[in-house]
Order: C-alpha cells, then sequence, then structure tokens
C-alpha cells in the first residue's frame, strides 16, 4: 500500500466539502433572492436596494444565468477530485489543480464583470445611500475575492509539491 500524504487527506476532504457546498449554494441562491426585500433598518434598506438593483441588472443576470450551472457542475467535479484524491488518483490531482487555475481565473473575471456591471448602480447607490455603504460593500467584496483565493492557491501549492507528486505516481507497493 501506498503511503497517503496527510495533505492528500486533508485536501481531499476539503475538496469533497466545498464541492458540496457549492453545489448546495447554487441551488438555494434562488431561494434567498428577495431575501431581507422588507427590512426596517435604513442601512439595511439601503443595502437591499442595492441588491435589488443589481438583480434586475440585465448583465448581471446573464452572468448568474451562465455561472450558476457551470459553479454546479464546478461543484460535482469537485467532489470527485475529493474522492479521487484520497484513493490517490493522478487524474484527481490533476483535476484539483485545474479546479485551482480555473477558481484563480473565474474570481479575476467575475470581479471585472461585476464591476462592469455594478458601475451605473455603484455610482445611483451612492447618491441615494452615501459614501458609507458604498465603502462597505467594496472592502466587502475585495474581502470575498482574497478569502476566495486562499483555498484555490493553497490546493495549485500543495499539488505541484514534488513530494506529493511522486505519492501520485508510485506504484503499490
Amino acid at each position: 500500500m501506498r503511503d497517503r500524504p496527510i495533505s492528500v487527506m486533508i485536501f481531499g476532504i476539503l475538496n469533497i466539502g466545498f464541492g458540496f457546498f457549492g453545489m448546495v449554494e447554487v441551488l438555494l441562491s434562488k431561494l434567498f433572492e428577495n431575501f431581507g426585500s422588507n427590512a426596517d433598518s435604513p442601512q439595511v434598506n439601503s443595502i437591499v436596494a442595492f441588491f435589488g438593483a443589481l438583480q434586475n441588472d440585465p448583465a448581471y443576470i446573464l452572468w448568474n444565468r451562465i455561472t450558476q450551472p457551470l459553479n454546479f457542475v464546478v461543484g460535482a467535479v469537485l467532489v470527485a477530485s475529493g474522492i479521487g484524491l484520497l484513493l490517490l488518483k493522478n487524474w484527481a490531482r490533476l483535476t484539483s489543480i485545474g479546479f485551482g487555475i480555473y477558481k484563480v481565473a473565474f474570481v479575476v473575471f467575475n470581479a471585472v464583470v461585476l464591476v462592469v456591471a455594478l458601475r451605473h448602480i455603484l455610482a445611483k447607490s451612492f447618491e441615494n445611500s452615501g459614501a458609507g455603504v458604498i465603502i462597505m460593500l467594496v472592502a466587502v467584496g475585495v474581502f470575498a475575492a482574497i478569502l476566495t483565493l486562499v483555498y484555490p492557491a493553497l490546493l495549485l501549492f500543495f499539488m505541484t509539491r514534488p513530494k506529493l507528486v511522486q505519492a501520485f505516481q508510485a506504484g503499490p507497493r
């Protein structure tokens, strides 16, 4: 039996968890689309109004129609690669590397699309609610993008380590 590096077990389990979470997120996103629309707080109402305007933006609607099914498929592939990692299958390591590259590219492209879609919405929101809400939304967006990149970066780093690559290519002992 081959020695399984602990990082392979960790990333296998994390891939399964993040994959299931991604699939559930896509399924639940429609359920919570209008969540909070009757908020009592003016600050919350400003944020809800912002997301309401975003949900009515044609570019954002098109982007969601493209990315939601794609994210569901990516989640399923991530679950499969997690199972494959636990079984020390090299295709799972390569799929995990592919996911890491895809996710980095997706986060960058998503930011570009959202900036284009949000440009006029942010300007209108700035007039209606002031700079505080806009600064908070931008800060949360930047923080979320950075946080989203942590796992793919770690996955890319560990899945390309020579010792780990060797563990996947070694024959049975």
